[in-house]
């Protein structure tokens, strides 16, 4: 693959950031649901979404070769996005909706998750299917 120099670092922090959001959404509300604030269950999430964003900054040039993996990374990339879109949109489009932020955690963020899952899917169907690795 040859790409322009200028925008594989730009490529390569999206990804690490919206990774991040998306393993920090997915750690953190089953965490914090389960168990509260209770002692140092918030580092649990910072810690999990540290290490996903971390390993795709590390490995953003090479795509994984088999199907869950293809899942994996669709599923984790759109929560991302859709949690940071869903949280952060409201409260720059509408400051005054107390509720705004809502709507990433329980409407955007999963839909992300469940949307990435079937793009990762299609992705690593065709893939498949045209047989390349």
């Amino acid at each position: 693959m040859t790409q322009n120099a200028a925008t594989k670092p730009a490529r390569r922090a999206a990804l690490a950031l919206m990774t991040f959001l998306g393993a920090y959404f997915l750690t953190a509300i089953p965490i914090l649901v389960l168990f509260g604030f209770r002692g140092l269950t918030f580092l649990i999430p910072i810690i999990a979404a540290v290490a996903a964003g971390r390993y795709v900054w590390l490995h953003a040039d090479e795509m994984p070769n088999h199907l869950p993996a293809y899942i994996f990374y669709g599923a984790i990339l759109f929560c991302g996005i859709g949690f940071a879109a869903g949280f952060l949109g409201p409260m720059v489009l509408a400051p005054e909706a107390n509720q705004g932020p809502l709507l990433g955690i329980f409407v955007t963020g999963p839909a992300g998750v469940v949307i990435g899952a079937i793009a990762g899917l299609v992705y690593g169907l065709k893939k498949s299917r045209r047989g390349e690795r």
